[in-house]
């Protein structure tokens, strides 16, 4: 849901911070942007394409069915590429800011935001299940929510959900552990 994507890539740059604590404490600029790199890799093959595809192909679940009225991203010329800037903006200003709280010995904020905000996400979905668990267009969805289906009821929805639920958590764990590695042979 773009409502939760941007920040969820802001909170990950903090994550990434985070993983690399020791690495960045060093001051090098080499490992600053070492991290960064790896950072900007995991959003763009394993962040971004999520909700750009879920964008293309469910519009409606992906915008919570709020503020977006027409039934498709191709209704709005400048709603992808301007979707994918934002959060390259959000996920670097994240590791930015992250790299300097870890400078700056706090670490445990780092970490905080990044919770903070992934709790914050699960109450935006849980709180309003009438909206961020129904798929259709915002058309359908204004006239009738109830009509509408859960989106356990598409099983190609289903299947990707948890399918890029498991390629994000994956892929955040591998990344976190490969930082929290190269950081012990510091």
């Amino acid at each position: 849901m773009v409502q939760i994507d941007v920040p969820a890539a802001f909170a990950v740059g903090h994550f990434f911070a985070h993983g690399a604590y020791k690495q960045l404490q060093t001051g090098s600029k080499e490992q600053f942007y070492e991290v960064m790199l790896k950072q900007n890799f995991f959003q763009v093959f394993f962040f971004v394409w999520i909700p750009v595809y879920f964008m293309l192909q469910y519009f409606g679940w992906e915008t919570t069915h709020m503020w977006w009225h027409r039934a498709s991203a191709a209704d709005y010329a400048f709603f992808v590429p301007g979707f994918i800037m934002i959060f390259f903006v959000a996920a670097n200003l994240g590791f930015w800011n992250g790299a300097r709280l870890v400078r700056a010995g706090k670490t445990k904020t780092c970490f905080g935001i990044f919770a903070g905000i992934i709790a914050l996400s699960a109450v935006w979905i849980f709180a309003q299940t009438s909206s961020t668990f129904k798929l259709g267009s915002y058309a359908q969805w204004s006239a009738d929510w109830r009509s509408t289906p859960w989106f356990y009821e598409d099983k190609t929805f289903l299947g990707m959900l948890i399918f890029v639920m498991l390629w994000w958590m994956g892929g955040l764990g591998y990344f976190f552990w490969s930082l929290r590695k190269q950081g012990r042979s510091l």
